[in-house]
């Protein structure tokens, strides 16, 4: 997508006048080496179980993740008053979930024996119709997917009775409502719907091992290490915690999950879900780069003022590509049948015959009603509702040619497109 600066969708950071002020305090403060937010791995752990009241954090595989976040953090970041305070806030959130899904777990050591059978994944590179997909899965009304509330706050575990009426559902409404305000772009680019279907990211954040944080912030070193760490840990406390979200719902559900970040540990995933069947999606780079990039620029603008677009292209582009390279040697020395690919383009043409084709593939029920609700959604939710996402390939540094060589295998192998 081309256009002037001026027609871009992220173009600087947001900032109201009380956002600055509270930031220009903390950068005044910091020069006189004075820290007003304590981002230390005790801090942290000492909040979360004054907060809760507990102290029993499980396996204590978390503890390597959280502190080479930290590191990373400190060292890479360059986080405003602002966004140690947000980060802050979030570490002890996610820290306090860990707590109580842990306490859930001893004293209902049955949420262990819920059968999590046959799972859809979703996967691909970001950007890529991921999204779009797993909304029109999600209309089966067999199917049990991840509400972004239940994912917010996972334990108690949540009843299949009230599912529209939990509590918890109107604190994450007022938190996505503030988020918004941070970031105004970012509904345009990623709407955050509470009660709707949501990537399963989240999850994996109770173990501190979420490529989420790269888009919250510059956490080059933390990213490195993580290209390098073994997710199998972080995959079955995943599932653990599926098995608790799942306890109180009809066993009849097959879940629906989706998440691009799954092309960075499908070894992971297949070790923990051997029964999974698996749908990949497929864009043309050029398209899937800028967007990441600038979907990027918004989020991490919230938490920091030093924001780089030109340093993005490359970061994402090197960071996609290792990851596929990797997900490539994976599908090759699996079973090709628990795959199945899915473009972009036809997604798009002929959305219910794409689904009806992924169910003949793996064998799921097509339920009679889905194709109806496919449709009503659809027309509530036409492309571009929220604003078009406009970027560019010069605005975060990347070359064409360039790109197309660091993706060649990948398209040749799966017959991409381009657009």
């Amino acid at each position: 997508m081309t256009g002037t600066l001026h027609n871009f969708t992220f173009e600087h950071p947001y900032r109201p006048l009380w956002l600055r002020g509270i930031n220009w305090t903390g950068e005044t403060l910091k020069q006189n080496g004075i820290s007003l937010v304590d981002l230390s791995e005790a801090s942290l752990l000492t909040a979360a179980s004054s907060k809760t009241g507990l102290s029993n954090w499980g396996d204590e595989s978390f503890r390597l993740p959280l502190r080479t976040l930290l590191e990373s953090l400190e060292k890479d970041a360059a986080l405003n008053l602002f966004g140690r305070y947000f980060m802050r806030k979030l570490c002890i959130q996610l820290l306090s979930n860990r707590l109580r899904i842990q306490e859930d777990l001893k004293h209902y050591p049955e949420i262990l024996q819920v059968p999590i059978a046959r799972p859809l994944f979703i996967l691909g590179m970001p950007r890529s119709g991921t999204t779009l997909l797993h909304n029109l899965l999600a209309q089966d009304p067999a199917s049990r997917w991840l509400h972004l509330w239940e994912m917010a706050s996972p334990s108690p575990p949540p009843e299949y009775h009230n599912r529209n009426s939990d509590p918890r559902i109107q604190r994450v409404e007022k938190f996505v409502k503030r988020y918004n305000t941070l970031a105004p772009q970012l509904t345009t680019v990623h709407n955050l719907n509470p009660k709707g279907p949501e990537e399963c990211n989240p999850l994996f954040e109770h173990e501190f091992t979420s490529p989420i944080f790269e888009i919250r912030a510059n956490v080059k070193c933390y990213a490195e290490w993580l290209e390098t760490y073994d997710l199998v840990r972080a995959y079955q406390f995943y599932r653990q915690q599926l098995q608790l979200l799942a306890w109180h719902y009809p066993p009849d559900s097959h879940w629906v999950f989706k998440a691009p970040a799954h092309i960075f540990y499908l070894d992971a995933l297949i070790k923990v879900f051997p029964d999974a069947c698996i749908v990949q999606t497929h864009r043309d780079p050029l398209k899937v780069l800028p967007s990441i990039c600038s979907l990027t620029a918004i989020v991490r603008g919230i938490y920091s003022d030093r924001i780089e677009p030109k340093t993005l292209g490359k970061y994402w582009s090197d960071r996609i590509a290792k990851a596929l390279v990797r997900e490539m040697q994976v599908r090759d020395s699996e079973q090709s049948s628990r795959f199945y690919d899915v473009h972009y383009h036809t997604l798009v043409q002929d959305p219910i015959g794409i689904v009806r084709q992924i169910y003949a593939y793996f064998g799921y029920e097509f339920h009679p009603q889905m194709a109806e609700n496919i449709k009503t959604w659809l027309a509530q939710n036409p492309q571009h509702k929220h604003g078009v996402h406009r970027y560019s390939l010069e605005q975060f540094g990347l070359d064409p040619e360039k790109v197309n060589a660091q993706f060649a295998k990948y398209c040749e192998k799966f017959n991409v497109r381009r657009e």
